[in-house]
């Protein structure tokens, strides 16, 4: 779906919740600055209105005209938008029917035909000149093109017709970050004769123009008179962006002075208020941010929200104790946020030093934010030295559906710790209650042999390829496994020869193939895989390989180059130091004393 589009179909949704950023895309938050498009809000799939909606598309037809509409409907409901087009094209235009046409052009939104939208929105145009919708749809079409003399002609027909224009203000805003399309814009804007620079929605497009470019005082004295300007409807988003241009440009009491302003106009503005509690926040004026939350006289779902926000604030800027004086001071009807705020209130308890009480609270958490709950109590209870009771934590707190991703969170923390042992047993008991977890199976087997237990990682990826024999993850591994913890190298090669049919292009089953080479001996073929397995990925086991078979082809340059290429990216891994500590030790003494 084109950009544009998109555009054209939120073009209602004008209140939107806010989070503090320095950017024009956060500040504006896809707001619309003086109005909202007239467009009906449409979804990916565009609903396209009903011929029987309000009585009839067509109230008094033709014979004639009436089975051109049936034929056109069936056609869309049959062949869908694209097809259905051209009659409909063909049906407006005869009729020059304004409802008509504004379901034409409804189809060409649905046709995602750039030519359709722009053949509909001329005819509409033709029809009803001062159709908003087709002038917007249309010159967002022509920006997103970038036909600025085009764009610039339909601006103009649009301003001497009297059309607002308040769509390209909500355009720029969603477009904020597509530098190309801003220099379209601007361009376009520019070449505007002096006169139509009055218009206020050419004065708010300029505005936003010159803050995404940096101009942050030459968006300060466009916006300066909007606000002052008492035609203007609504100047809450000039609030927004005046206030942070200021704190661009160094003004942090200017920029709080604009918020406060403008929250006396818009009590209720939590994009606003939040702006204003950040810049209080960061000038130290904590007890005056909590008093303009406290005090301004929000709807309860919106004095929620706004202290979720300020209490993040507060704890990310070091100030936890204030952070769980706001969150006990919520009503006990969060409107379905007690996840977020239990969230926010265990990690201010952890933040004053209160672990117990930050574990037992943040326990309450559930839904979304459950996974990331779970891994904050198994860090502090590492905190607290009482790992030994995350993984009856882990399994009584984990739904199915999250058990793979959060089990392997968990295990990896547990690794991390050098506490393999609880890994081993936190997999150990979730494939006693999850057998069929494929994905735990196979990181239980690589955390087997990583701990010496190499026969049963054997039997697990033996289990593994009873499910899925062409599995080349698992052919891989099990013959590597096979290959460097037992004499069995035929067998071995046979699994590892399975996984490269399956995936010649992976750099693991290649390194593998290429090993195997070289432990039968086979130095050519074996300096052929590991060559290619090297090119495609300089990972450290690989490069440990394909050095030692260099230098047993008596390559020892080009081995020396390979082992320092590998040790730069990974000088702590244990198979490279031990290969070149075996063959080449003066190596790493010139390495450690590079480094």
């Amino acid at each position: 779906m084109p950009p544009y589009l998109h555009t054209l179909a939120h073009a209602k949704a004008k209140f939107f919740s806010i989070r503090p950023a320095a950017s024009l895309l956060l500040i504006l938050s896809s707001a619309v600055l003086f109005g909202c498009s007239s467009t009906p809000q449409q979804s990916n799939t565009t609903k396209l209105p009903s011929i029987s909606k309000a009585g009839s598309v067509l109230p008094e037809r033709s014979n004639d005209q009436i089975e051109a509409l049936l034929e056109a409907e069936f056609t869309l409901q049959r062949e869908g938008p694209s097809q259905a087009f051209p009659s409909f094209y063909k049906l407006v235009e005869k009729t020059q029917d304004k409802q008509l046409a504004e379901r034409l052009l409804h189809i060409a939104m649905a046709s995602h035909n750039n030519a359709n939208i722009e053949t509909s929105t001329d005819l509409l145009i033709a029809i009803d000149p001062i159709s908003e919708q087709a002038y917007s749809l249309k010159l967002q079409m022509l920006l997103q093109a970038n036909r600025t003399e085009d764009a610039l002609a339909l601006l103009t027909k649009a301003l001497d017709n009297k059309v607002s224009i308040h769509f390209l203000p909500l355009y720029i805003d969603k477009n904020i970050r597509n530098s190309d399309l801003l220099n379209t814009i601007a361009s376009t804007l520019k070449k505007l004769p002096d006169n139509y620079h009055q218009n206020l929605f050419i004065k708010a497009s300029n505005a936003r123009i010159q803050f995404s470019n940096g101009n942050y005082q030459a968006s300060i004295n466009i916006t300066k008179p909007l606000l002052a300007n008492k035609n203007v409807p609504d100047k809450e988003p000039l609030y927004l962006l005046q206030a942070y241009s200021q704190d661009q440009l160094g003004n942090r009491e200017s920029a709080i002075l604009s918020l406060e302003t403008g929250l006396n106009q818009f009590p209720t503005s939590t994009r606003l208020l939040t702006p204003l509690l950040e810049f209080l926040v960061q000038a130290g004026e904590i007890e005056n941010a909590a008093k303009k939350y406290q005090t301004l006289p929000l709807k309860q779902s919106d004095h929620i929200q706004a202290g979720i926000t300020f209490s993040n604030l507060l704890i990310s800027t070091g100030h936890p104790e204030s952070a769980l004086s706001v969150l006990e001071k919520l009503p006990s009807n969060k409107y379905g946020l007690d996840n977020q705020v239990a969230y926010l209130m265990a990690t201010a308890l952890a933040d004053t030093g209160k672990k117990d009480q930050a574990i037992q609270e943040m326990q309450n958490v559930s839904g979304i934010l459950n996974s990331h709950a779970t891994t904050q109590v198994a860090l502090w209870l590492y905190d607290e030295g009482k790992q030994d009771q995350i993984n009856k934590m882990v399994l009584k707190r984990t739904p199915r559906e999250q058990i793979p991703e959060v089990i392997s969170a968990i295990c990896r923390l547990h690794e991390e710790k050098h506490h393999n042992d609880l890994s081993l047993a936190l997999l150990t008991d979730a494939l006693t209650a999850y057998p069929h977890s494929d994905a735990l199976r196979y990181r239980k087997a690589l955390l087997e042999d990583s701990m010496g237990n190499w026969q049963n990682t054997i039997t697990e990826l033996k289990h593994l390829l009873s499910k899925k024999p062409q599995d080349a993850q698992y052919l891989n591994a099990l013959g590597y496994t096979l290959l460097t913890r037992s004499n069995k190298i035929n067998e071995a090669m046979h699994y590892i020869t399975q996984a490269y049919h399956q995936d010649p292009k992976d750099p693991a089953i290649i390194d593998s193939l290429g090993w195997g080479f070289f432990l039968q001996g086979q130095l050519t073929n074996a300096s052929f895989y590991l060559k290619k397995a090297w090119d495609t990925l300089q990972d450290a086991e690989i490069g440990a390989h394909y050095g030692e078979v260099l230098w047993q082809q008596e390559k020892h340059s080009q081995a020396a180059f390979i082992w320092t290429t590998a040790l730069r990216e990974n000088p702590n891994n244990t198979l490279l130091l031990e290969t070149v500590k075996r063959l080449s030790p003066s190596l790493l003494d010139k390495t450690q004393t590079h480094h």
